[in-house]
């Protein structure tokens, strides 16, 4: 199960999935680099391109994290990222011009520029410093236009440095989490010494503080443990999770017979691959329990997904799936 946020009230092709009411606000460099380099092309263009965005581009998922222009989506807007125009225009990792997208074949790009009136495109991959896609910058407009070749090259020289800062903020928020899940919680379960429901609450509302303005991906995973009752079989179960978990996920008791696994991504493994090992290293450890699980893509809250993973699992409790 994937939770995203809400749908926009008007959507536009960058809106063509969901949003939700989050700006990005945070104190470190990235926020102001965007505003300043979306503020930059914006005079750079002039009346070619009146709507310039940047998003993140991960797990399968465009978010648009900031933007300008009074036509643009809202901030935190979620997208599959095949059914954008990026996905389709962007070809290597320099910027790509389109002039009219009505001429162009593909139908992803007729399908925007005809739903949502677009018409012009200029945009380039976000990439860190190792090649690894981060997210895209774009320039969209209601009318055609000329390619402009000065301006697609600050374009690229724009999207080389967001990648660069982007990965270098992604670093400090991926480090400060690892920190944060190695001090010893707040409070614990007194059976299993594991972060008890409380501190799982605030685990997750740690890591929206930390990443969810980045839009970076997690997924949360509850546990049934069954049957299994007494005090060594839920140790032994705590064992076994804690080792699942290794360090790309944390684990708490969230229940009696319950408990919970919040995953997120390590370098070279977005979080959706982490959960799906988590599941796996589940029904090896505890082949007697059932597990329900939610992702969540773009900015919707780990509250929600919480929620999701929570009705996941009753459906597995069913035998449903």
């Amino acid at each position: 199960m994937t939770i995203t946020a809400v749908r926009a009230e008007r959507p536009t092709e960058l809106s063509g999935g969901r949003t939700s009411e989050l700006a990005v606000q945070d104190d470190h460099l990235w926020s102001p680099v965007t505003q300043f380099t979306l503020a930059g092309l914006t005079a750079d263009a002039g009346d070619a391109f009146e709507m310039w965005g940047l998003a993140r581009v991960a797990d399968r998922s465009w978010t648009l994290l900031s933007s300008t222009g009074a036509t643009a989506s809202a901030i935190g807007t979620e997208a599959r990222w095949d059914e954008t125009i990026c996905s389709v225009a962007q070809t290597g990792s320099d910027a790509v011009h389109v002039a009219d997208l009505r001429r162009r074949r593909d139908p992803v790009l007729r399908t925007a520029s005809e739903r949502w009136g677009l018409r012009a495109y200029v945009g380039a991959p976000v990439l860190a410093p190792g090649g690894e896609r981060l997210g895209s910058l774009c320039g969209w407009s209601t009318t055609p236009t000329q390619d402009d070749e000065r301006l697609r090259a600050r374009v690229t020289r724009h999207a080389h440095f967001l990648g660069t800062t982007l990965a270098r903020e992604l670093r400090e928020v991926r480090a400060t989490r690892q920190a944060a899940w190695a001090t010893p919680p707040a409070s614990r379960d007194a059976l299993t010494r594991l972060p008890d429901r409380r501190a799982w609450g605030r685990l997750l509302h740690d890591e929206d503080e930390r990443g969810r303005s980045l839009a970076e991906p997690a997924a949360v995973t509850l546990v049934d443990v069954g049957a299994v009752s007494s005090t060594r079989g839920l140790r032994r179960a705590a064992q076994a999770l804690t080792e699942v978990a290794g360090s790309s996920s944390t684990v708490a008791r969230t229940g009696p017979r319950q408990f919970g696994l919040l995953s997120c991504a390590v370098e070279g493994q977005h979080a959706g691959a982490v959960a799906d090992a988590v599941l796996a290293g589940v029904a090896d450890a505890l082949p007697q329990a059932r597990s329900g699980r939610a992702l969540r893509r773009g900015q919707s809250t780990l509250a929600d997904v919480w929620a999701a993973a929570e009705g996941d699992l009753l459906v597995a409790r069913r035998g449903t799936r």
